[in-house]
């Protein structure tokens, strides 16, 4: 078959089996008559399904508070005109949603190498994705059935993706899920295909704008050189990147500022394509200083990162022949930066009177206990002008499984006395670390902000 007729035969299915999400509901009367009931029962599936990732930093009363959250904002909403088969569809997805977007691949991939930096990205990535999921949720129970012409515009993009899908390569590295052989990917990735076309919390629920939809083409058409594996689990981003803007510029689909309309208060500052404990998400505001900031500090041209302004760049024109002279000169014009990675002699190197110390701690959980006093005492007695970062490993390299990456953890505090936890990860071409800023208030931690 070729590929029209593939994905002409995929479109029929769908109408075969039902109805998606968003056009003529098959059963119209509600499972739950009160909006309380449904607003209780996407809480709880969403807790319950949290619970299952096995997050050390979810206690009982966390999960209960979250529980409340969510009730809380799914009431505000009229999604009783949803009909029951609908409201079944979007309990179920919120099943399926939680793993695939609050990741824990020590529970999921437990003979597969996976870092530490997995459960900890989770930890700061956590307010992100719950504020991502209910940021759909709200999309999901605001969603009105569609026109005639929206459900005939989507049909066209859904029918596109269809075709595209059937048609890109297979690459002798593409994989599926496991238990799927290599001779089942394609029918793996097209079943994943439907399944994204159907899921309520899919932002391809709604046809895009023709802007949006060629942003949105581009991006896949850039996915597929990377097998179909990578291109067909890429939709959710894509997607994500392509709905952020009403525009047609393919190079800034994830540039800020956003044209996203939030259900709460809050700025989306960038998006995230998922890894490191999370699946793909937007990143707010409301969370920067508990996330903190993952730097990559260039050997040349990015070497120096201020603690509250982030990575400083020396412009092409202010480069001289010694790397440590330019560092020099840019601090000097610029009154910028705090800490500078000096690759020659593989060091980090103290700016501006800062101090740095080597903070004794194995993650971001024992960092996190750590109070603003305790990190001001290490600088009294321990502070310096340099550490080496010579036993860092590489960026790149082999992995296997129950490896510890010899990380390290250093508090940088400023002239003026504030304070930064950097988890200082790899160097290969320079430097890879994740800083995180510490309230002005000593008696305040990163840890007492809201998980």
């Amino acid at each position: 078959m070729n590929r029209k007729t593939i994905s002409l035969l995929l479109g029929f299915l769908v109408f075969l089996f039902g109805k998606v999400y968003g056009s003529e509901p098959v059963d119209a009367r509600p499972a739950f008559s009160d909006k309380t009931q449904i607003s209780k029962a996407i809480a709880d599936r969403f807790a319950e399904a949290l619970k299952k990732r096995n997050y050390p930093f979810m206690t009982e009363d966390k999960v209960t508070s979250l529980r409340t959250e969510i009730a809380d904002f799914a009431a505000r909403y009229e999604h009783t005109q949803m009909s029951g088969a609908e409201q079944e569809v979007l309990l179920a997805a919120i099943d399926r949603y939680v793993p695939e977007n609050f990741l824990n691949r020590h529970l999921d991939f437990p003979d597969d190498f996976s870092s530490d930096y997995d459960i900890e990205g989770a930890y700061l990535k956590f307010r992100d994705c719950v504020n991502t999921f209910k940021w759909k949720l709200w999309l999901a129970l605001t969603r009105r059935p569609l026109t005639a012409e929206q459900f005939k515009q989507r049909q066209i993009q859904h029918n596109w993706l269809r075709e595209f899908i059937a048609g890109v390569a297979i690459r002798p590295a593409d994989w599926g899920p496991k238990g799927v052989a290599p001779t089942g990917v394609r029918k793996w990735a097209l079943k994943y295909l439907e399944e994204q076309l159907a899921d309520p919390f899919s932002l391809l629920c709604k046809p895009m704008t023709e802007n949006q939809f060629e942003v949105f083409k581009e991006l896949m058409k850039r996915s597929a050189v990377n097998g179909l594996s990578y291109t067909v689990t890429n939709i959710p981003v894509r997607a994500l990147g392509a709905r952020s803007h009403d525009h047609a510029d393919v190079e800034k689909a994830y540039a800020y500022p956003f044209d996203i309309e939030l259900p709460f208060e809050d700025e989306v500052r960038s998006i995230w394509g998922g890894g490191d404990g999370a699946g793909p998400h937007l990143v707010f505001a409301s969370n920067a200083q508990f996330r903190g900031r993952d730097v990559f500090l260039d050997a040349r041209s990015q070497p120096i990162f201020d603690i509250l302004k982030g990575v400083c760049r020396i412009a092409p024109q202010e480069q001289v022949g010694d790397p440590a002279e330019s560092i020099a000169r840019w601090t000097r014009k610029y009154n910028a930066g705090h800490i500078a990675y000096d690759d020659a002699k593989a060091t980090l190197v103290a700016l501006r009177g800062a101090k740095i110390a080597e903070l004794k701690v194995a993650d971001w959980f024992e960092a996190d206990c750590v109070s603003n006093s305790e990190l001001r005492k290490l600088i009294d007695e321990k502070g310096q002008m340099n550490i080496s970062v010579k036993r860092l490993p590489p960026m790149n390299g082999p992995r296997r499984v129950g490896f510890n990456e010899p990380r390290f953890f250093i508090v940088v505090q400023s002239r003026d006395g504030r304070l930064a936890v950097m988890d200082l990860r790899s160097r290969e071409f320079g430097l890879n670390l994740v800083s995180r800023l510490r309230s002005a208030d000593s008696t305040t931690d990163s840890s007492e902000q809201k998980t």
